[in-house]
């Protein structure tokens, strides 16, 4: 018997990618549905009340007022973007957007609010299909978010735990991340993340059909490869290119190196689409584009006595 699993990661607030990810299960014929973490937003776009009517949307590329009729359209490309429409007076960002602590809060009522609206979506899309659906949180996600995976009756809440994904194949997962630039929510000393992956990982009974799924890929691969930054967090650019470096986590490499799993299933690092093998483990990073809609996931089929059948890396 062989499973079908559709894997996706880092879609960052993405509405519309959320919805591709939900479609995938039928659309190509997979039992699992398995989300990699970075399911939270980048930033809140304050949709401000006029006083004679209508609504200003404050964006990078400008300022913008719409009607009523308009709006809802303007904020749904807003959703879909990955980022979060708020609707708010002038007088509530005057008093709000210079506090940190209550621009956090605005910040996390909506990523909960959204996530909440997503898991409601996929109780519905997925009632009565058969598709499983594995989740976790990514270093950018705050622990709410994971609280709530864990409370979802749609929802197999991933981290941490020995899974298992039937047909004899078992999975682990973990979320946090290697140190980055960005302090992000969920990230720690790489000797810190191996101690916390191999906790988990000595539990696995059959390494070589278990399924690693961790958040960042493993270093020095083609598939963590970022644009290195200067001090002040910009691009290098050498030779008219932006220089690129491995970014990923030297024990999520161990690990791998050390367990040798079936799979490897990662993501972290968006613009290192690919595939590669660490001797026996084949670790994939689909990459991500949720910023132009446009959801990038791994497809494989997956047996019990032979491995790994087949994979792909679809978009769309």
């Amino acid at each position: 018997m062989t499973m079908k699993v559709y894997f996706a990661t880092d879609i960052h607030g993405s509405e519309v990618c959320w919805r591709k990810f939900l479609n995938a299960g039928r659309f190509y014929g997979a039992d699992t549905l398995i989300m990699g973490g970075d399911v939270s937003g980048k930033a809140v776009v304050p949709v401000v009340s006029r006083p004679g009517g209508g609504y200003l949307i404050r964006q990078m590329t400008g300022e913008k007022v719409l009607t009523e009729a308009d709006v809802h359209q303007s904020e749904a490309r807003i959703r879909d973007m990955g980022f979060y429409p708020y609707r708010t007076t002038d007088e509530e960002l005057e008093a709000t957007w210079d506090q940190p602590a209550a621009v956090d809060a605005v910040f996390l009522s909506l990523m909960r609010e959204t996530l909440a609206r997503w898991l409601d979506l996929a109780e519905q899309r997925l009632a009565g299909t058969g598709i499983r659906l594995y989740m976790m949180t990514g270093n950018d996600d705050p622990p709410q978010l994971q609280e709530m995976l864990r409370e979802s009756p749609t929802v197999t809440e991933t981290e941490g735990q020995l899974i298992e994904l039937g047909e004899g194949i078992t999975m682990i997962s973990c979320g946090w991340s290697n140190r980055t630039p960005w302090n992000t929510p969920r990230e720690m000393d790489d000797d810190e993340l191996e101690h916390r992956i191999e906790k988990v990982a000595a539990e696995v009974p059959r390494p070589e059909r278990a399924v690693f799924n961790l958040h960042v890929p493993p270093a020095r691969t083609a598939i963590d490869l970022a644009p290195e930054l200067d001090d002040s967090l910009k691009p290098v650019v050498k030779g008219g290119a932006v220089a690129m470096k491995s970014v990923g986590s030297e024990a999520v490499r161990r690990v791998l190196e050390r367990h040798q799993p079936m799979l490897g299933l990662h993501g972290h690092i968006h613009e290192s689409r690919g595939a590669v093998r660490l001797g026996r483990a084949l670790a994939i990073n689909p990459g991500s584009e949720y910023g132009d809609g446009v959801l990038r996931g791994a497809l494989l089929e997956l047996d019990a006595r032979k491995g790994i059948r087949s994979y792909q890396l679809p978009a769309g």
